[in-house]
């Protein structure tokens, strides 16, 4: 798992600001990614289902792999979220190419929650959608307990347009931005 990419990826980094920046995740980095979800498990399975289905530093690996290949694909931008040069969570904008509308998730790692940080990296995304991909619409799913990351979209701009039922993630509040 050391292994370094090899190819420069497209769109493969966002800078934010001196201290924070979005970036893909690299293969030699699965166990720090593991280690974030195994530490945090309890806080991530709360809002999200991934965590039951991360199991061992393998399944990280596995994950990195498979965003690297979406990214290539043009299917969808995954992102690791740094601070200060450490991963401490990630985000995705999923549903570039296909037939959903596409869809901005993230998670951040317990100790950073609660600094604005997914704030600024969702509104960086969201402006990447929108200026480099030229996309016209993007949501933000988040279950209607979930108050931070309710906010989140609100803060942002985005409508809160529907609440659904999702058999793979429950019941859903569905924030919508467009570009005119």
């Amino acid at each position: 798992m050391n292994e370094k990419l090899s190819n420069p990826l497209p769109h493969a980094e966002i800078l934010i600001d001196d201290q924070l920046s979005l970036r893909q995740v690299r293969p030699d980095e699965a166990n720090k990614f593991f280690d974030i979800i195994n530490n945090d498990r309890e806080y991530l399975a709360k809002w999200l289902p991934f965590p039951a289905f991360t199991n061992t530093a393998q399944d990280s690996a596995d994950f990195i792999k498979n965003t690297i290949q979406k990214r290539i694909d043009g299917s969808e931008y995954g992102f690791g979220i740094i601070l200060n040069g450490e991963l401490v969570g990630h985000t995705s904008l999923m549903h570039v190419n296909d037939d959903q509308d596409p869809e901005i998730g993230y998670w951040i790692a317990s100790g950073a929650s609660g600094n604005g940080i997914v704030t600024c990296t969702t509104n960086a995304l969201t402006n990447y959608g929108f200026n480099e991909l030229g996309l016209n619409k993007i949501i933000i799913k988040a279950d209607p307990k979930n108050t931070g990351s309710n906010r989140i979209a609100e803060k942002l701009g985005y409508k809160m347009d529907r609440t659904e039922h999702d058999d793979r993630i429950g019941l859903s509040n569905v924030w919508v931005l467009e570009r005119f």
